[in-house]
């Protein structure tokens, strides 16, 4: 009759084979390079989108009858500027201006008529000049638009436009571009003063988020805030009283003839080495 001998199998794990499924495997540098490249490819796509866009809004507008202008443009333009703008930084938007203003336009990409020319050779011009409003301009800043109010509108789409880079955004539908709203209050001073507006609103908005981080950190370590005043740090003070050792009385006249000399307790004391001195 035979007999088979099995082995014990260990209860405990085998450390080998741990250390090996626990790493991963190494991934291969040609793989990494391509999703590298990829990655590059696709951004340039996005730039080389923006700048192609910029050399067709630097014609618009495409439609140009009477019916339509600056102020109701028309509805296809309208659209095709919108989607086309929306992931703009300010510098392409600056260059859009500049492309337009080579081309004899004015800077705002829905207006049809020429940008202006101002007379004289200097190099600024007094605008308002009298007027509450009054302000010195570039005459270049001047010679970008056909009008103030050109001016305007092409600011308005300027500052909603954001600094981050344009193939971060491009995957975010959520992005709009609004345009200026011709039956909205104007505002007072010309384009230079309500972009000095918007950015001074920049900083207070920059001051503001300074603040609320600073208020973050301070609750991170523990102080406390209250009503989004400045905050203070909380510190525990424990007031503890002097051991009394006896009771207090009052002071006891004195017996000797020196009585006059004592204030409040305290005993008033001349030198001896004075008297000492006179007596020798």
């Amino acid at each position: 009759m035979s007999t088979q001998t099995s082995k014990p199998k260990s209860i405990l794990k085998n450390s080998q084979e741990t250390t090996t499924t626990s790493k991963q495997r190494p991934s291969d540098p040609r793989e990494v390079a391509i999703r590298h490249a990829r990655i590059i490819h696709s951004r340039r796509e996005v730039e080389d989108q923006i700048a192609d866009s910029v050399i067709e809004l630097s014609r618009y507008p495409t439609i140009r009858e009477p019916s339509y202008d600056a102020a109701n443009p028309a509805a296809a333009d309208v659209e095709s500027f919108k989607d086309r703008v929306r992931l703009y930084q300010p510098g392409d938007y600056d260059d859009l201006v500049e492309e337009r203003n080579a081309n004899g336009l004015c800077g705002y990409a829905l207006c049809p008529n020429p940008r202006s020319r101002v007379r004289g050779g200097s190099t600024f011009k007094l605008i308002n000049y009298g007027r509450k409003d009054f302000n010195i301009v570039p005459r270049r800043e001047l010679e970008k638009w056909c009008s103030q109010k050109c001016a305007r509108r092409a600011m308005y789409v300027k500052v909603q436009l954001n600094e981050t880079a344009a193939w971060e955004r491009a995957g975010i539908a959520t992005i709009r571009i609004e345009l200026y709203e011709e039956d909205r209050t104007p505002v007072d001073g010309d384009a230079s003063n309500q972009l000095a507006n918007d950015v001074e609103n920049m900083k207070i908005k920059a001051q503001d988020k300074a603040a609320q981080d600073a208020r973050d950190l301070a609750l991170e370590r523990g102080d406390t805030v209250t009503n989004r005043k400045t905050p203070h740090r909380s510190i525990k003070l424990a007031i503890r009283e002097k051991p009394v050792m006896k009771a207090p009385a009052a002071p006891s006249p004195s017996t000797d003839d020196q009585g006059h000399l004592i204030t409040e307790g305290y005993k008033t004391t001349f030198e001896q080495t004075q008297t000492s001195g006179q007596e020798d």
